[in-house]
């Protein structure tokens, strides 16, 4: 009977990504922040916080970011603009507690600029609890559709219109999701090496004229990063798994 010897090149391979897994894990506790800054939305802070259209539909009260509209409103892309730190920005995790809405589409975002396009509107993806989206727009209500660019997001969604903790990690064009404490998705977007807008973002929705969409956050934590643990780990084993 003839025996089967293992391959040299398939067992290296095998070795090297075991070595590697071993380092991530070993080294994962010595990964820290830079910085980080903290608002659990118990007092209005204009110094960290720009609306950017109508201000009507944005309140801080009893600890909570709550937004509120009604069609007559005629709401559509509201900005709620993070101004505490400088952009742009090129790593960091943003945190968000008890996030989410009823009757809205009420997200976070990440955008930028592009400089050979200046006439268009600001790039954005936008992370609602139940899927990601790319949009265009200005923040006063005013959208457009994509001239130039391809958007990346994975085409996606979950049954979650509410959740107790999104987490999403950005390093230079690498987007990590997290959602209730498990991994949701990845994705690469080559264009995005940095960050120049954060905000909260309501987009316009169609509802009967009596009802009232709201919408609420209970706090916001956006910390440096030098190699987060949970982004280092999810975005190499990829990496391991395509050898």
């Amino acid at each position: 009977m003839n025996e089967v010897k293992p391959n040299k090149s398939s067992m290296s391979n095998k070795n090297t990504n075991i070595l590697i897994l071993i380092y991530i894990l070993t080294t994962c506790a010595f990964s820290a922040s830079t910085e980080t800054w903290h608002d659990d939305f118990d007092t209005n802070n204009p110094e960290a916080w720009r609306s950017i259209g109508n201000d009507a539909i944005w309140k801080v009260e009893d600890g909570f970011l709550r937004v509120e509209v009604k069609r007559e409103w005629e709401v559509a892309y509201e900005l709620y603009q993070f101004t505490a730190l400088p952009a742009p920005h090129r790593n960091f995790v943003i945190t968000i507690n008890d996030f989410g809405g009823d009757k809205t589409r009420f997200g976070f975002c990440v955008g930028r600029l592009f400089p050979d396009t200046p006439e268009e509107d600001p790039f954005f993806y936008v992370f609602f609890p139940d899927e990601i989206r790319a949009r265009r727009f200005n923040g006063k209500g005013r959208s457009h559709p994509f001239h130039t660019r391809l958007s990346r997001e994975p085409r996606i969604r979950w049954e979650t219109d509410i959740l107790t903790e999104m987490k999403l990690y950005f390093n230079s064009g690498h987007f990590v999701l997290f959602a209730d404490g498990e991994f949701r998705t990845a994705f690469q977007d080559a264009n995005f090496d940095k960050i120049e807008i954060l905000g909260f973002v309501m987009e316009g929705i169609n509802i009967a004229n009596e009802w009232v969409g709201t919408a609420w956050a209970d706090s916001f934590t956006i910390s440096g990063l030098n190699i987060s643990p949970e982004i280092r780990l999810t975005s190499t084993w990829g990496q391991l798994k395509t050898r």
